[in-house]
């Protein structure tokens, strides 16, 4: 039995629709709006939804990511009066599988709903996924695998689209081994790293002779990867006339070596990556905008690793796993204080970035089962402590009852307010430092003369630790205190 769910505050629409695509064994549930529609898709199990954008108690755009984490994971058509492409977009992007307009002819309506079914079906019938090392189980990131394995199942070229880091080549490593063409080789070409004197052999080989310095024949890129894949890795570095010769190529699927007198004729799988955005790039005409329609038959846009919530800390295992293996070291888990910093690091530079992390970690600590906080990098190291001393001088903060005090001076208000800032600062910096001054001075980039000032104006000691107690240090250079307090009596 096939269920579809009718999201839509329109009765009588909703009412047409459903007929529509009623059946023998279809059935149609009608909700009127985002609560009553929350509590049918949790009572029973749903193939298709059509949503409507609009609705009484907020955006039906909402409500896609929790209709993708339900277990049947059915499909979502959304409809709207309004025509919005920017809407059809978004749609699309959070997973979707259609966008129609509720004036369009119920052929059209009937025609969805059929596709969207037979898509479903075709997911289910299919061989499982390959993951060749892609970890984690996010909705962004099952929506990637989604488009990973569609594009896998077909011939067409494919563009994976993405910031510098997020496993564009993992990707299309995994698109070739979902592929008829698994068996046969897969072949990277890095565009960023050829050099343009050379460009030409490099993917269209030569024949001995052809220049000065070919000694022998030498087969291309292209030739090696006949019958496999061919992965152009940013494939924004090609200059124009490189890329005039690949569309070409695209067209008849035949090379000439440079030397030869005959045409080779070749076949393979293109993919190609990219970290800019190459319809820009055609606006600004750096590059074909022929030879970008060419490749984007298929398109695959992944996502960055600080959108993937908690899966930054499967990924970071699985790698952790990875290099201790690599290494011969045991097993190594992750404290929670690094898992923390983790989920809250925004990784400019996504999983590239976090492997050589977890590699510096490594071998900062290879005796070490649980990587710890203080095997992190200095410089994210400071970044960690500044982050904690920010939430302790918050913390230290009392909430203010709101009772009228008497007016004072606006130069005594501010003292008032300048103490108890410095103070909630100082105690949140001897906490995230441990008492080590130096790491403290990194921390508050204020030189050592004025953080002892601080620390003796609010009465407070920062030192070295000695016997669990704090001893007091007095930065070089600095005056003597002028209170009656003496070291280690706080």
């Amino acid at each position: 039995m096939t269920r579809v769910c009718v999201i839509d505050d329109d009765e009588f629409f909703a009412r047409l629709l459903a007929t529509l695509v009623a059946g023998e064994d279809v059935e149609a549930v009608i909700a009127g709006d985002l609560a009553e529609a929350t509590r049918c898709l949790e009572d029973a199990d749903f193939d298709v939804v059509f949503l409507d954008v609009r609705l009484p108690d907020g955006n039906g755009l909402d409500l896609i990511p929790r209709i993708r984490e339900l277990p049947g994971s059915p499909e979502v058509i959304i409809m709207t009066g309004l025509g919005d492409p920017d809407g059809a977009e978004l749609a699309i992007r959070n997973g979707a599988w259609d966008y129609i307009q509720k004036t369009g002819a119920p052929e059209g309506l009937q025609l969805s709903f059929k596709r969207a079914l037979e898509f479903r079906r075709s997911k289910q019938s299919a061989q499982p996924v390959e993951r060749r090392g892609i970890v984690g189980e996010s909705p962004l990131l099952m929506e990637a695998l989604r488009q990973m394995s569609t594009a896998a199942r077909s011939s067409a070229n494919v563009l994976i689209m993405g910031e510098t880091g997020t496993g564009k080549e993992v990707f299309a490593r995994a698109v070739h081994a979902n592929s008829a063409r698994r068996g046969k080789s897969f072949v990277v070409v890095d565009c960023a790293s050829l050099h343009e004197a050379l460009v030409g052999s490099d993917l269209f080989g030569h024949r001995k002779g052809a220049f000065t310095g070919a000694m022998v024949d030498k087969d291309g890129f292209l030739q090696r990867a006949d019958g496999g894949t061919l992965f152009l890795d940013e494939i924004s570095e090609l200059t124009l006339e490189v890329q005039k010769s690949f569309l070409r190529l695209l067209e008849s699927r035949t090379i000439r070596p440079l030397g030869d007198t005959r045409e080779v004729r070749l076949d393979f799988r293109l993919v190609c990556a990219s970290n800019r955005d190459l319809a820009e790039m055609v606006e600004a005409g750096t590059f074909r905008e022929d030879l970008f329609y060419r490749i984007r038959a298929s398109v695959l846009r992944l996502p960055s690793l600080r959108e993937l919530g908690e899966d930054v800390l499967g990924i970071a295992q699985h790698h952790l796993d990875r290099i201790c293996n690599g290494s011969r070291l045991g097993h190594k888990a992750l404290s929670s204080d690094l898992r923390a910093f983790f989920l809250e690091y925004p990784w400019p530079g996504n999983v590239r970035e976090l492997i050589h992390i977890l590699e510096a970690m490594v071998a900062c600590a290879p005796e070490q089962e649980m990587l710890l906080p203080a095997h992190l990098p200095q410089e994210l190291r400071i970044q960690m402590l500044r982050s904690r001393v920010g939430r302790a001088a918050t913390k230290g903060q009392a909430p203010r009852e709101h009772t009228p005090e008497p007016l004072v001076s606006w130069g005594e208000y501010k003292k008032r307010e300048q103490d108890r800032i410095e103070q909630a600062y100082v105690d949140g910096l001897i906490e995230a430092s441990g008492g080590d001054i130096r790491l403290a001075i990194q921390i508050s980039q204020i030189s050592p003369s004025r953080l002892y000032g601080l620390l003796s104006k609010h009465g407070r000691s920062l030192g070295q630790r000695a016997g669990g107690q704090a001893r007091a240090v007095r930065p070089e250079g600095a005056a003597p205190r002028e209170t009656a307090a003496a070291d280690g009596e706080q």
